[in-house]
């Protein structure tokens, strides 16, 4: 009886985690779609303390691209730099597959997994938000991205 009852939860539990995957793709389809566009580097705050700062960008930075694009039914991601004496110099990676769940996406860049956390501001403004060393302290940072127009 004890076997009878142990099966029987696990075959509820595994039914409603199902349940629960194909909620989320299909949130995960709605958030893919507000990304796309091409979104343009605008900011970086940064925590010292309790105080957030805002990191004055070299003008190269002012350049860098986030593209994100759909393709049969996937969402791929590109990223834009610019370097050089003038910034002249243009370069960009080869084109990502996405995954958007919940407050992240992520993807393989260079045989590593990254995982990025972000947050929407507004329909045209979102930030990624990461943890990075500055003067040797652990540091949260949130760059902003805004959509191009």
């Amino acid at each position: 009886m004890k076997k009878l009852f142990s099966v029987l939860f696990f075959c509820v539990l595994i039914i409603s985690c199902q349940s629960q995957k194909i909620v989320d793709r299909q949130n995960d389809e709605s958030k893919a779609k507000y990304f796309l566009g091409t979104w343009t580097f605008v900011q970086k705050n940064y925590k010292e303390g309790e105080e957030t700062k805002v990191f004055d960008l070299h003008e190269c930075m002012k350049n860098y691209e986030l593209i994100f694009k759909s393709k049969d039914q996937k969402t791929i991601m590109t990223k834009t730099f610019a370097t050089g004496k003038d910034c002249k110099v243009k370069s960009k990676t080869d084109d990502f597959l996405v995954m958007i769940t919940g407050g992240s996406f992520s993807y393989r860049e260079d045989d590593l997994k990254k995982v990025e956390h972000y947050k929407i501001y507004s329909q045209n403004k979102f930030s990624i938000i990461y943890g990075d060393i500055i003067n040797g302290n652990v540091t949260e940072i949130e760059d902003f991205y805004q959509r191009k127009k």
